[in-house]
């Protein structure tokens, strides 16, 4: 039996994910497809949803990995971008299911994970109190979430120019809200 089996029943139930959706995807099916028993399932996951969150984790750890290799805030995020538009059909068959919800939740959970690190590693000295940092990275992270949900799926999407319109945002550039008069 592999040692990466994890991986071998997450990639065989996104493989099967884009052929017929998830909502039709037993753990009766996925093992039959896998060529492994029940037991072998259950040892790794506790349900489908556990592969999802899993996968996710997994591919959040990697494209944050890639992105905050880079030097540049600019480059960071483009990678991220770039992880979501190469995996757009994937996550769009994911959140068209009866669990979107759930889905939607691990997707913005992942952003507020990157998004967290990425200002404790690019910015150490940043003294925000908990609260303050809390909102700031649920507002950003539902934010670009949507942003990417959005963009990312566009035939026309332009990864460059959408980094930096991110960054502008998240330095309070694209549209400086001290002007507006209330």
């Amino acid at each position: 039996m592999p040692t990466n089996m994890k991986n071998v029943i997450a990639d065989t139930f996104f493989t099967m994910v884009k052929q017929k959706g998830i909502d039709k995807i037993t753990v009766k099916d996925l093992v039959e497809t896998c060529h492994i028993s029940r037991q072998t399932f259950y040892y790794h996951f506790q349900d489908i949803l556990d592969v999802i969150e899993w996968s996710a984790r997994q591919a959040i750890q990697k494209a944050l990995d890639a992105s905050l290799s880079e030097e540049d805030p600019e480059q960071a995020i483009r990678k991220f971008i770039t992880v979501a538009v190469e995996n757009h059909e994937l996550i769009q068959k994911l959140l068209q299911s009866q669990k979107h919800d759930y889905i939607e939740r691990i997707f913005v959970e992942g952003l507020k994970i990157y998004l967290l690190e990425l200002v404790r590693r690019k910015a150490p000295d940043l003294a925000v109190n908990y609260e303050d940092a809390e909102v700031a990275l649920q507002f950003y992270a539902y934010g670009i979430a949507g942003v990417l949900l959005d963009h990312c799926g566009r035939s026309c999407c332009d990864p460059d120019k959408l980094a930096r319109q991110l960054l502008k945002l998240l330095h309070g550039k694209l549209l400086p809200i001290e002007h507006i008069r209330v």
